[in-house]
């Protein structure tokens, strides 16, 4: 199976792993963000045209726009790791799983 297609499945989403450290899908979000697949039912039609699931993409809009600064964080270390990692980010507020959802997203 090459790099580009594997398949993981994380948090309840299947994320595709592609080269480059990002997701395919975190990819589209990030695009989304800058604006380039519009809004409303504009986005909806130009991501399904692109081959991309919207509800995927469009939670992972959500959670990046909710939670984008946290991820960083984690990936920068500032919430550790593990065990640690989920303790210290329930204890803030912030949902363990989703955060290492974005953080997956991001670093794959």
């Amino acid at each position: 199976m090459s790099e580009e297609k594997k398949v993981e499945v994380l948090a309840d989403e299947a994320l595709e792993e592609v080269s480059g450290g990002v997701t395919r899908n975190m990819r589209a979000a990030l695009a989304c963000i800058r604006g380039d697949y519009g809004n409303g039912q504009d986005r909806v039609a130009r991501l399904t045209r692109a081959g991309y699931d919207y509800e995927v993409v469009q939670g992972l809009v959500n959670d990046y726009m909710k939670y984008g600064d946290v991820a960083r964080d984690v990936i920068n270390g500032k919430y550790g790791n593990g065990a640690d990692r989920v303790a210290r980010l329930r204890k803030a507020g912030y949902p363990p799983e989703t955060i290492q959802n974005l953080v997956n997203n991001l670093l794959l």
